[in-house]
C-alpha cells in the first residue's frame, strides 16, 4: 500500500544507500511521510541516475532483476552495476533503536556473516515456507563467504562469487 509500491517496482534501475553513523537524521526523514524526501537530503545522480545521497557508506546502483512476491511486502532484487564505498560506519537500526554496526568484527572477537541468493532457471528466491529468509552462515573468524560457498556446494548448489566480478 506505499504510495511509492508502483515507482518502485517498475523501475529500470535503483540505489541502495547504507546511511553513515552521522546520518540518523536522514533516516527520520525518509521514514515519515513527506512530500518530497529528496528535498531534504543531499544527493547526486549515480551511472544510471539513480539518487546518490552524500557522506553514506556506501551506495549500490542496481538494474531491476526480479520483484518477488512475500506475504504483504515484496522482495526487489537487483543485480549491482555500480559501487562505492566510503569507508566510514555504517548505520543500524533494530528493536526501535539506532546503532552503528562494527565494521571490523574480528577485531572485537565477534562473528562475521555472508549471504546467498539462490537462483534457479533464471528466477531467484529465498529458502523456507512460512519465513522466507535467504540462507547465511556465520562464522568466528577465517573467511565467511568461502565457508558459506562451501556449505551451499555440498548441498549440490552451484555457487558464483559475484563479489569478485565487482572489484571490490
Amino acid at each position: 500500500t506505499a504510495r511509492d509500491y508502483s515507482t518502485m517496482t517498475a523501475a529500470e534501475h535503483f540505489a541502495i544507500n547504507i546511511l553513515s553513523e552521522a546520518q540518523k537524521d536522514v533516516s527520520i526523514k525518509f521514514a515519515r511521510p513527506l512530500e518530497d524526501r529528496f528535498a531534504a537530503v543531499n544527493w547526486a545522480r549515480g551511472p544510471n541516475g539513480c539518487p546518490i545521497f552524500a557522506q553514506v557508506a556506501a551506495w549500490f546502483e542496481c538494474s531491476m532483476h526480479d520483484v518477488i512476491e512475500a506475504g504483504d511486502h515484496v522482495m526487489i532484487v537487483g543485480r549491482v552495476t555500480a559501487f562505492k564505498s566510503s569507508g566510514l560506519n555504517g548505520l543500524g537500526y533494530a528493536r526501535g533503536g539506532y546503532f552503528a554496526p562494527n565494521v571490523d568484527s574480528s577485531a572485537a572477537g565477534g562473528e562475521v556473516g555472508a549471504v546467498a541468493v539462490l537462483e534457479r532457471h533464471g528466477s531467484l528466491f529465498p529458502l523456507g515456507d512460512d519465513n522466507l529468509s535467504l540462507p547465511r552462515y556465520s562464522v568466528p573468524g577465517g573467511d565467511p563467504a568461502k565457508t558459506l560457498a562451501s556449505q551451499l556446494e555440498r548441498s549440490g548448489l552451484s555457487v558464483h562469487d559475484w563479489f569478485s566480478l565487482l572489484d571490490l
